[in-house]
């Protein structure tokens, strides 16, 4: 099978796995004990995309910026990447569902550690980040704890592979 092909298969299958995961630990606390597993009449499902059209067209660019290097995954939140450790008492919930709940645009993970090395996050419309200051600081600040690379990237601005490479520094030193 094909690299190109394997990789998107991986991330999508990964995807499913962190979803499934997340759903068994968060979402059947709140459900009622007596459900029978089926779904509420009414209630509908539909696919929708994991990705805009912009983040398509970066996540082909991040694709052929770091080839070889790294496994390159999206949309992944952020508890899936730590590991959180409380050293004693636990911390707010509050801050553990802001966690779980926040989601790395790419991931950029090593191929022999499978530890995240960088963290590519494209940055929201003004609009959108008016009520996330919170969720950001917690985000970067998680990153940097955990020794991880963090580089925003303006979904305004037009990347090319080589600018790329510059950008999450993974130019060969000579």
């Amino acid at each position: 099978m094909n690299m190109d092909v394997l990789y998107p298969l991986l991330a999508i299958g990964a995807l499913v796995l962190l979803g499934s995961l997340a759903w068994e630990t968060f979402g059947r606390r709140r459900a009622p004990a007596a459900s029978s597993g089926s779904l509420p009449s009414g209630l509908t499902f539909a696919p929708k995309p994991l990705l805009t059209d912009q983040e398509v067209q970066l996540y082909n660019l991040l694709r052929l910026a770091v080839e070889d290097r790294y496994l390159l995954f999206t949309q992944i939140p952020l508890w899936s990447v730590l590991d959180l450790r409380v050293p004693s008492g636990m911390p707010p919930a509050e801050t553990l569902r802001e966690l779980a709940l926040t989601r790395a645009t790419f991931v950029l993970v090593h191929p022999g550690s499978r530890l995240v090395e960088k963290v590519v996050q494209v940055e929201p419309s003004a609009s959108q980040a008016e009520g996330q200051g919170t969720a950001n600081s917690l985000f970067d600040g998680a990153l940097r704890a955990a020794g991880v690379q963090l580089v925003r990237l303006s979904p305004f601005h037009t990347y090319t592979v080589p600018g790329l490479v510059t950008v999450l520094d993974l130019a060969d030193p000579d």
